[in-house]
């Protein structure tokens, strides 16, 4: 008698595999997604750290000016001008004259944080949508809701929501 050759797998083979992935999927699925909205909170949080230190330079070069009202500008290392509000805090990229709009809002994001950060915009095309509503620069994470930094230019605090 002649052998018969084998030449795939067999039904219940595929089927035993199929079962096996789909079990893995459902385990692995819900773990990969929770480290990704982890991975969101995280940048997010280092982003606002980030922006709260640039914040806090900006100020202390003020002070270093003389700290007065009188001063409503610092330039900071490399030649960055920054404008000032009269008690200290970053305003816009330019001359502070106390009033504010999302559009400074984003020359704030840029004048403070290094080249390579996440970028700002007052639309929704770039990391973060810069909005306004005195004394509040809001930052909105555009990849995933829920996840923004509050920059308040009158007393220089900067406040992180993450999930």
């Amino acid at each position: 008698m002649r052998e018969r050759q084998r030449q795939g797998f067999t039904i219940v083979e595929m089927v035993v595999v199929m079962v096996i992935v789909g079990i893995l999927a459902a385990v692995a699925l819900p773990r990969f997604v929770s480290l990704q909205n982890d991975a969101y909170s995280a940048s997010t949080e280092a982003t606002g750290g980030a922006l709260a230190s640039g914040v806090n330079i900006v100020h202390s070069a003020w002070l270093v000016a003389g700290g007065t009202t009188a001063v409503n500008q610092v330039i900071l290392e490399g030649g960055q001008n920054v404008g000032v509000t009269d008690a200290g805090y970053p305003e816009n990229a330019g001359t502070g004259n106390d009033t504010v709009t999302a559009g400074e809002c984003v020359q704030l994001w840029n004048a403070v944080l290094l080249p390579g950060s996440p970028s700002s915009a007052t639309g929704s095309g770039a990391d973060y949508q810069a909005t306004y509503a005195d004394p509040v620069c809001t930052y909105t994470l555009n990849a995933v809701a829920g996840r923004t930094i509050a920059y308040n230019h009158d007393t220089g605090e900067v406040s992180i929501t993450v999930p």
